[in-house]
């Protein structure tokens, strides 16, 4: 699976250009999107949350704009991870062209998804570090780690995103299920409240079943707080992403000869 990534780099980047360009065109303001959604976004959750809801976040010194950009943080990793995994549902199904071609490496599919994904929060995250400079904020030395600590997100969704076409193929209404499990994900689990919030008998079972708890305490540590990661928590992760990643390879590679049959 690996090796494929290697010989197929060519297809892969164009395809994930095409992707990128297929996404804005037609519109008017095209590419632009791509500033204008985080940031509208970014302002429309800091007012419901820290302005209308008058939510605070625990940590001394924070005001709406950094509620905002806490929150936006976590909204980010969720957001990578819907795209994702919403869109693995389909992937398979939905560029059936490709599948009765043998010579076509079906598992880069997967890859494009999530490096689509990922640039797109990349977008974000430069917006969220521009508003960060912007209040006053000096950037920390610890944003250097935020490649560090999202690597684990990146193996684990790549492995479920190969597992989840599969089941896209042979299981037609799952995407019902997946678009639940993303707002269960999205409330149960320190993405719109802090980690401290959830009552402390409930923590492990949310530290460890959502899979951006994690994740999202480690990037705002080190791209807000100037702290460090939780290296113990992201060590244990990171052996669950490999294991994800691997059983998800497994998966797709036992598989996918049976994809033409059924679609």
């Amino acid at each position: 699976m690996l090796s494929s990534f290697s010989k197929n780099k060519y297809l892969f980047f164009q395809m994930l250009k095409r992707d990128i360009q297929q996404r804005y065109r037609g519109s008017q303001l095209g590419f632009l999107w791509a500033f204008f959604y985080p940031i509208l976004m970014l302002l429309v959750y800091t007012f419901v949350f820290s302005i209308v809801m008058k939510a605070k976040w625990g940590v001394e010194g924070t005001n709406n704009i950094g509620f905002g950009l806490i929150l936006f943080t976590g909204l980010l990793c969720h957001g990578l991870l819907a795209e994702v995994i919403v869109g693995s549902v389909g992937l398979i199904t939905g560029n059936s062209q490709y599948v009765k071609k043998v010579v076509f490496p079906l598992e880069i599919l997967t890859l494009v998804s999530l490096s689509n994904a990922l640039f797109h929060m990349f977008l974000g995250m430069l917006i969220l570090l521009a508003i960060f400079l912007l209040t006053g904020n000096a950037l920390h030395w610890t944003m250097l780690l935020a490649p560090v600590v999202l690597a684990p997100l990146v193996i684990f969704l790549l492995g479920a995103s190969w597992f989840i076409s599969v089941l896209g193929v042979y299981v037609r209404d799952l995407s019902q299920f997946i678009g639940v499990l993303m707002t269960v994900l999205l409330f149960l689990g320190p993405i719109v409240y802090p980690f401290s919030a959830i009552p402390e008998q409930l923590q492990p079972y949310v530290l460890w079943l959502n899979p951006l708890s994690v994740v999202v305490e480690s990037l705002r540590a080190v791209l807000l707080f100037g702290q460090m990661p939780n290296w113990t928590h992201l060590g244990i992760y990171t052996l669950g992403a490999l294991a994800m990643f691997g059983f998800g390879a497994w998966f797709f590679k036992r598989t996918r000869d049976g994809f033409a049959d059924v679609i």
